[in-house]
């Protein structure tokens, strides 16, 4: 368990964390430490130095005798514990010489020295640090000034123990919360990696859980449900195609293997030739159509004909198909009519947008009964291009609307009519690829099919 621990990301995260919290909680403590123990010396030497001076005024004004009597009723009044001050001459002990002092105020004749108490007062109490303000008189004599520093030696001790565990403290409580976080993250990826089990065994209905709290897990959750759900769409896509392909192929496949059955069992005289070579030359080429449709629809889907894309002018474009099927629909005694707004530029691939807005036209003249009116338009409107291919034909019920845009999707007025159902596919394919979007609607009477694609900045 311990070894699993060590091993995940998110724990060693969490240890480094907690090491460089812990010694960023250090260096402060360390500095509270410092700082304290540094105003308590400055407070013991502001200490000694008054004092100091406060004898100093006395020693100016009285008897060497006097002086010491009166240094030593002060002993005694402070305990010989806290402040102790002795007069002693340079011939009985110089301290000055024995000891290493730091000059006060850069003055020579007095000066600070940390010893031990036992060195000043002659007890037996080596072991306790003092605090020495040493001062030169003038007649060869010395004032010293002790304070003894016990007290705040332990209140410096105790404050160290105080850093040291809360030191250990923080870094055991961010530990602590190093794996609390990770048994929380990896609660969480194993919910993931549950989810994508399922997936793997192929229930593509399963999406990633999302608690709610909108934080990285949940985004990241979100966009692999979109890419699930997309997945899971061109599945289900496939299965259609696969189904629908079998079908729609197996009755062209048939009329060729029964017509050259036919042919092989009947006599050569009864057999006309040319007529069934051109027969099966005909379905060939509808199966050729088929798989030409399909290959393009997966090239659009798939994206690999963004290279190609330029700025493209659907104002020339959308002349130049009208002009071509002003013809074909005078054809079957229809009539074209077409308007397109000036400059009007997108960035795509040419050649996909124009056999989008061919497929709207064939099947405008297709389902359009004699006599018909078509209109091809191209307008901007709300910065954006819409191209529409509008018609007086039978239309499209709304509810089929959207299923017409499926491969192979063919509606029971339209089976009688050549075709593979793949038109619409490939229409609504080109328009997703541009960022656009492809809309049927009721004519009254007849279908408007409408491209709405982003205009060009």
């Amino acid at each position: 368990m311990t070894r699993k621990l060590l091993n995940t990301s998110v724990f060693r995260l969490s240890l480094v964390y907690a090491l460089l919290f812990s010694v960023v909680a250090a260096g402060a403590l360390g500095f509270i430490y410092w700082m304290a123990k540094g105003q308590m010396g400055q407070q013991t030497d502001a200490r000694l130095q008054l004092e100091t001076d406060a004898l100093l005024a006395m020693y100016s004004e009285l008897p060497v005798d006097r002086f010491t009597t009166i240094i030593s009723m002060r002993n005694s009044e402070n305990g010989s514990r806290y402040l102790v001050a002795r007069l002693i001459h340079r011939s009985q002990h110089d301290f000055a010489k024995d000891l290493e002092f730091e000059p006060v105020n850069n003055n020579p004749t007095q000066g600070v020295a940390t010893l031990p108490l036992s060195e000043v007062i002659g007890k037996n109490r080596s072991s306790e640090p003092a605090r020495l303000m040493l001062t030169i008189l003038p007649g060869g004599y010395q004032l010293l000034v002790v304070t003894d520093l016990k007290e705040q030696h332990t209140l410096l001790n105790r404050l160290l123990e105080t850093v040291l565990a809360a030191i250990g403290i923080i870094f055991a409580l961010a530990l602590a919360g190093g794996i609390v976080m990770n048994r929380h993250v990896q609660h969480r990826i194993n919910a993931v990696g549950r989810t994508a089990n399922n997936i793997i065994s192929g229930d593509l209905s399963q999406r990633m859980p999302v608690t709610g709290r909108n934080d990285e897990f949940d985004s990241l959750s979100h966009v692999l449900n979109t890419m699930l759900a997309r997945i899971e769409q061109l599945m289900q896509s496939m299965r259609e195609v696969t189904d629908n392909l079998a079908h729609d192929l197996r009755n062209p496949l048939n009329r060729l293997r029964n017509r050259l059955e036919s042919s092989l069992y009947h006599p050569s005289a009864s057999t006309d030739y040319p007529q069934l070579i051109q027969d099966t030359i005909q379905d060939v080429d509808e199966l050729i159509k088929t798989f030409n449709a399909l290959l393009s629809i997966a090239q659009v889907e798939s994206s690999s004909q963004r290279q190609d894309w330029e700025q493209v002018d659907l104002s020339t474009l959308t002349e130049e198909l009208a002009d071509l099927y002003t013809a074909v629909a005078e054809e079957d005694n229809l009539t074209l009519n077409h308007h397109a707004d000036a400059d009007l530029h997108i960035h795509g691939n040419r050649q996909l947008l124009a056999q989008a807005i061919t497929n709207l036209l064939d099947n405008a003249v297709k389902y359009t009964p004699a006599g018909g009116i078509i209109q091809l338009d191209a307008t901007r409107q709300n910065g954006n291009i819409i191209i529409t291919v509008s018609d007086n034909g039978p239309g499209i019920p709304a509810e089929q609307r959207e299923q017409v845009f499926k491969r192979f999707t063919r509606l029971d007025n339209a089976r009688s009519t050549p075709g593979n159902g793949l038109g619409l596919s490939l229409v609504k394919a080109v328009a997703e690829l541009h960022g656009a979007s492809v809309q049927l609607a009721d004519n009254q009477p007849g279908l408007k099919a409408s491209l709405k694609l982003p205009a060009s900045r």
